[in-house]
């Protein structure tokens, strides 16, 4: 039985509303537990991020008894450290993935967006401008594209390169194959917000400047398409991540992106900006050459600081989601935080300790 209700749309392109379809089933929730997050951190696979955060979250579920409890727990360590006002859109759209929902939209002249992981009032549109001022860290890539093709190509004429990496060239997870299928293959640089350090050391001018133009990414990948392959329509389910797309070595007016209703052709060492909760599709239409792009999911630039911050909280946090990895995340994530707010956050505390957290997880 699938229950729905309406919420009032929040894009300035939208005219219509939100829908809010649960699709939860008790044979999702069975066929997911017990997966292992840490494993896949240390083994990155190509999952997309709605789908990482509804795995973490079903694990959340089969964690504890009082699943509600948990995510009360959580929340309240989130108000601690960022604020009740930083902590609100975050707490409301856990909430929300955890009943197993999906929002669905239509937005005229944009596309159809679908998100599992939705974070409300941010500006859905297929294709942001890359030279708009929100992206200057895209620009500089751009100028360095010479660099990153040059080591990038490197390492492929290395025969020892799948051997000597974590994970390198793998297909997409079994839940994505059906829309990915078999030839797309990723090389994971960079896993929710945590840097892959075997594969790091492999492309060390890419990952310096990844950092140094200060990129606010939270997955940084390569990804090859082999000649006449494609992806087949999907979302990546994740409003609040957007995604960008550097051509690294594409076969140029042959490959392509379509995002909502608008298609663009990848270019060598130029950038695009996607919102990929829009449903889109990929080709290779290329008859001899595969198709590379360097992939970087970073946080929608209407996200504030502390909004972004509490998120990375939130991944950590349900990536081992007991009272001794909720207590480990949220000391990673008061150590990320201004001095300031750590000085607030320590006369709120004088111990230090997170009591309420202990209290209701025994």
């Amino acid at each position: 039985m699938f229950g729905r209700h309406d919420v009032t749309g929040t894009s300035p392109m939208a005219s219509n509303t939100v829908r809010f379809v649960s699709v939860a089933s008790l044979s999702t929730r069975k066929r997911h537990a017990g997966r292992s997050t840490r494993e896949s951190r240390r083994s990155p696979e190509p999952l997309t991020m709605g789908r990482k955060v509804g795995l973490t979250l079903q694990a959340l579920s089969s964690t504890y008894s009082d699943s509600d409890s948990s995510v009360e727990l959580i929340g309240k360590q989130m108000h601690s450290m960022f604020g009740e006002k930083s902590s609100a859109r975050i707490i409301k759209s856990l909430e929300q993935t955890l009943k197993g929902g999906e929002v669905i939209r239509y937005i005229e002249g944009q596309g159809e967006q679908r998100a599992s992981s939705y974070i409300e009032n941010l500006l859905a549109i297929p294709y942001h401008d890359v030279y708009n001022g929100q992206f200057t860290w895209m620009e500089k890539l751009e100028n360095n594209y010479g660099q990153i093709q040059q080591e990038f190509q490197l390492a492929l004429q290395n025969p020892e390169l799948e051997t000597s990496g974590n994970s390198i060239w793998v297909p997409a997870a079994r839940d994505d194959a059906v829309a990915y299928g078999p030839n797309w293959r990723t090389l994971v640089l960079q896993d929710r917000c945590d840097w892959e350090e075997v594969n790091c050391k492999l492309f060390p001018k890419t990952v310096e400047l990844l950092k140094s133009v200060q990129c606010p990414s939270v997955e940084a990948f390569f990804a090859r398409q082999p000649p006449n392959t494609g992806i087949k329509p999907h979302t990546d389910n994740t409003n609040f991540i957007l995604t960008a797309h550097l051509g690294i070595d594409v076969p140029e007016a042959e490959s392509w992106m379509q995002v909502g209703e608008f298609k663009r052709y990848w270019e060598n060492g130029k950038g695009l900006v996607a919102d990929t909760s829009f449903i889109h599709s990929t080709s290779n239409e290329s008859d001899l050459k595969d198709r590379y792009v360097l992939i970087i999911r970073f946080w929608h630039p209407e996200l504030s600081q502390l909004e972004c911050q509490a998120l990375q909280f939130l991944f950590d946090a349900l990536a081992d989601p007991t009272l001794n990895g909720i207590q480990e995340a949220a000391q990673r994530a008061k150590d990320r935080l201004p001095k300031k707010v750590r000085r607030r956050l320590k006369n709120h505390s004088s111990n230090g300790s997170l009591g309420f957290l202990s209290k209701g997880m025994r």
